[in-house]
């Protein structure tokens, strides 16, 4: 075995966490430092309503859910794809299932189990967690990577920052941790909101119908492109997977019925003899969500609504006018971070050599339903490879 080396981790995100793992396995000694008293808050956060922990997706499909440089993300991805992430959940003791949407989850739907055995394997391989530790400064000299403390400092052979984004510290603010980044000039877009709703300005008697409802089975559109699934109508305006996928500020569109042509629509509701006006038969032949038939009701011109071939048109075709992303604060995740082209293509910093950088500290997205851990995890990998080929060579 080759010489222990000591590696510091900072964060205990799912980024620093895979990459304590790969480096631990290699036998150096490593240290985990988490400014908060317990380590993996975002893995509890988002498994509080259900733990996506990947997606089910063929890897050249999966790598365009990824902004950022779309050759790095091959090669990350390509390490440590999908598969390799649920086998070392499976090794864990835990278990997953495939829902129909396509995403993966852990069986108990909660984040803490996953943390639990993750952290117990860490600390069977040696690793040191070190809590109510935030890193204030760094710097690279002959004897190797200087952290600094409020009350130390520390020398390590290696250090991998994983630090977060910006939609994790509503109270601290400014962020901390940029500010000892860009003083060194490396390279940093600021953080803005990812995964976020959208405000929508919506007709009080719309909201009091339909404020919470969810608009099911309909294909979301806009100029990036289209998805399906559910939107949620909130007070502000809308929100769901395909919001955060595809949103953006402007004019986009919903298929409120996307099992059927308009053809196939007018066909269905001209059979009747019934005399329904145009509304009536939709409500009746249509199957339409409550959510989307008060959307029709309260946000459609009367002219529409008594002309069944428009009303159609528009059932296929309804607009909505996006004004503004939710704030920071109220985002899922953020977009922003330490620059790629500071980095070099092990994720080590091209200015001071031996840092790594890994998770959503970097400047890349991704939507929700498992896309966002599974990036994070597979970075933490590819980082923690990286460290072990630098420490092969120093």
């Amino acid at each position: 075995m080759q010489t222990q080396k000591p590696v510091a981790v900072v964060g205990s995100g799912p980024a620093g966490l895979m990459a304590a793992h790969v480096i631990a396995s290699a036998g150096h000694r490593v240290q985990i430092f988490e400014k908060r008293s317990s380590p993996g808050r975002k893995i509890l956060v988002a498994g509080s309503s259900g733990l996506n922990v990947t997606f089910d997706s063929p890897l050249p499909e999966f790598v365009k859910n990824f902004q950022g440089p779309s050759s790095e993300w091959k090669e990350i991805l390509n390490r440590f794809p999908p598969q390799a992430w649920l086998d070392f959940i499976h090794r864990l003791g835990l278990k997953t299932f495939r829902g129909t949407s396509n995403r993966y989850f852990v069986t108990e739907m909660k984040g803490a189990g996953l943390l639990r055995a993750w952290v117990d394997l860490l600390k069977k391989q040696g690793v040191q967690f070190f809590f109510n530790q935030e890193c204030l400064d760094f710097s690279v000299g002959q004897e190797g990577v200087e952290l600094q403390w409020g009350e130390g400092k520390g020398i390590f052979s290696a250090v991998c920052f994983c630090l977060g984004g910006g939609s994790w510290e509503p109270k601290e603010k400014p962020l901390r941790w940029p500010r000892i980044f860009m003083a060194k000039n490396i390279g940093f877009t600021e953080f803005y909101s990812a995964n976020s709703g959208f405000k929508v300005d919506w007709p009080l008697a719309f909201l009091k119908e339909a404020e919470g409802l969810p608009l099911k089975s309909i294909v979301f559109h806009s100029k990036k492109g289209s998805r399906p699934g559910e939107i949620v109508i909130t007070q502000y305006g809308v929100e769901g997977t395909p919001i955060y996928a595809l949103g953006e500020v402007g004019e986009v569109w919903i298929d409120l019925k996307p099992g059927l042509t308009e053809t196939s629509i007018l066909g269905k509701l001209n059979a009747s003899k019934e005399n329904l006006s145009p509304l009536r038969r939709v409500k009746k032949y249509l199957n339409l969500s409550p959510a989307a038939l008060a959307l029709l009701f309260h946000c459609t011109p009367p002219k529409v609504l008594n002309d069944l071939e428009v009303l159609v048109e528009r059932i296929k075709r309804f607009p909505l006018i996006l004004r503004e992303r939710q704030s920071l604060d109220e985002a899922i995740s953020s977009s922003g971070g330490v620059a790629w082209s500071e980095l070099n293509s092990s994720l080590m910093l091209r200015q001071f050599p031996g840092i790594f950088v890994a998770g959503e500290m970097l400047d890349w997205h991704a939507p929700t339903g498992g896309f966002l851990i599974q990036g994070c995890v597979s970075q933490g990998y590819y980082a923690g490879t990286g460290i072990l080929k630098y420490l092969e060579n120093t």
